[in-house]
């Protein structure tokens, strides 16, 4: 019976070792040398962070909507207050429910649109659009709980520059979330830009990364003189961190609005507003907030921010 020859030689043994540790490292310096050429850089895109985010809940969680009025408009403001140009957010919001409820009635629908719009600089734009819908109801006499959706999309746009051509890429986007609420008391939960969207208008990739929020807020004091709130957001993640979001909402005589809020290693702001101004069969907020870099960095800059919320 023939035998196939076996190699039993050290030298022999040694020799294949080394051709096939030889084309093992080729291979690998190939397929990075391949990847490193192919490759393009990649930049994430979050929200804009506002410091007023407790007046902004339905732009991070599409389930409270409605959770504090039938109907709703809401319209804010950002822009730097220092000599960065070009750079601004408007962000606006229409909430209503499209039948009328009964007094007894222990659910209800919300219908909503939003809309974000972010300029970074003269040359980059991005504007999101969304359809929202929140159903309420009643647990029992104490709690209540919401779901929601939004769904819409984001136009990422590049303008025409004397050295290179401008580009617009649509994509679709989607948020979902839920929120358990009272009078005193909520707690959410969101899952954001749930398609995890590629955009890549010229060279740049840019991705909206999926993220997490909870959101929260309890009022430690709440008579007709002063009412305290403190609310907390939590992101994740963000960028390479967690992005962590603290203020402390008070309300005087039920009229004047005074804030400070927190947003961990980025940012501090005060504010200032009044509440509940009646405007015929409408009330009003106004709030204005300053915002101030805490860390020494380009990207940390002042900024001023406005919201205006009309409910009825």
């Amino acid at each position: 019976m023939y035998l196939p020859k076996i190699i039993n030689t050290w030298p022999e043994i040694r020799y294949r070792i080394v051709v096939l540790h030889r084309l093992i490292t080729v291979s690998m310096v190939l397929f990075f040398l391949i990847n490193t050429c192919h490759a393009q850089p990649t930049s994430k895109n979050y929200p804009v962070q506002l410091s007023q985010f407790m007046y902004g809940y339905p732009f991070i969680n599409p389930s409270s909507m409605g959770v504090n009025a039938n109907y709703e408009v809401f319209m804010g403001y950002q822009r730097p207050v220092t000599e960065f140009t070009g750079i601004s957010t408007y962000n606006c919001m229409v909430s209503f429910v499209p039948y009328r409820i009964k007094a007894s009635a222990k659910s209800k629908s919300v219908a909503g649109l939003r809309f974000f719009n972010d300029n970074e600089g003269a040359y980059i734009n991005r504007m999101r659009f969304y359809g929202m819908y929140a159903f309420h109801t009643r647990i029992n006499s104490k709690l209540n709980f919401a779901g929601g959706l939004d769904f819409g999309g984001m136009n990422f746009a590049v303008k025409a520059t004397p050295t290179t051509e401008g580009a617009s890429i649509f994509k679709a986007d989607a948020n979902a979330g839920i929120w358990f609420y009272n009078k005193r008391f909520h707690v959410g939960f969101s899952v954001n830009q749930l398609f995890n969207s590629v955009f890549q208008p010229i060279d740049e990739r840019t991705v909206l990364p999926t993220h997490i929020n909870l959101t929260g807020s309890y009022a430690v004091v709440s008579n007709d003189r002063i009412e305290l709130r403190p609310h907390v957001l939590l992101t994740y993640p963000y960028y390479s961190r967690t992005s962590i979001q603290a203020g402390l909402h008070g309300l005087i005589l039920k009229k004047l609005i005074t804030s400070v809020s927190w947003n961990y290693k980025t940012n501090f702001s005060a504010m200032l507003g009044v509440n509940n101004l009646a405007i015929y069969r409408t009330n009003l907020d106004i709030i204005l907030s300053y915002v101030t870099g805490i860390q020494r960095a380009a990207l940390d800059i002042n900024k001023l921010e406005i919201s205006v919320l009309c409910s009825l």
